[in-house]
């Protein structure tokens, strides 16, 4: 046999169908290693898949500033964007189970009993977009969760609030600067009038027109 780099190494058609079976099955330990399912003890709801994936595109599309993202108790989005896999964004996860340490250093652990607790110097006054879903729906957790995004924006920071419109007056007690979009997210097991909010004129998202 020729040691010539210009040889090429040809597989039996066994060989070959052995070797597709390891990468096949390598790919789904990989998509099984982020397959986290709900938690409803830590009130955890996810979207429909459909909810996901346009807040996920409304977020790569109109993020601006710069490239600091962080999901603040929305995993299933920030799911989306790890899948994505997006090169020009930073995505980071802020949420309180540690199932999704599986992301490594984008996940960071957060309580919002102790909003200013675990944000790293790098994201504090640094975030360009957060995307929030505060996992309660209450006064205390939503004047909470606003004292975290006090930490991690700038001036020029898009917020965008997913939850509850039970919500709305403590929002805009909190964050008066948000306004009710069009759009509206879905779950699929729950029956809540949810809506979201952002604080900027989203052409995706659109803005709730007055009945």
């Amino acid at each position: 046999m020729s040691d010539s780099s210009d040889d090429e190494i040809t597989l039996s058609k066994e060989s070959l169908s052995a070797l597709q079976d390891f990468y096949k099955s390598r790919e789904v330990e990989q998509q099984d290693k982020f397959e986290i399912s709900e938690d409803w003890q830590l009130s955890q709801f996810w979207y429909e898949e459909e909810t996901s994936k346009f807040v996920a595109n409304v977020i790569e599309q109109e993020t601006i500033g710069g490239n600091v993202v962080v999901c603040l108790s929305t995993p299933s989005i920030y799911k989306v964007l790890h899948k994505n896999n997006n090169l020009l964004l930073n995505s980071n996860l802020f949420e309180y189970d540690k199932r999704f340490n599986v992301y490594g250093d984008k996940f960071h652990f957060y309580d919002y009993n102790n909003p200013e607790d675990g944000i790293s110097e790098q994201l504090k006054g640094n975030v360009d977009y957060i995307c929030l879903d505060p996992p309660f729906l209450s006064e205390e957790c939503i004047e909470k969760v606003a004292k975290t995004i006090t930490l991690l924006r700038k001036p020029t920071t898009r917020l965008l609030l997913l939850t509850g419109r039970i919500q709305w007056n403590n929002i805009q007690k909190y964050l008066p600067e948000m306004m009710i979009c069009e759009f509206e997210p879905k779950h699929p097991r729950l029956q809540n009038d949810f809506f979201c909010c952002s604080n900027y004129h989203s052409k995706l998202l659109g803005l709730e027109t007055k009945k």
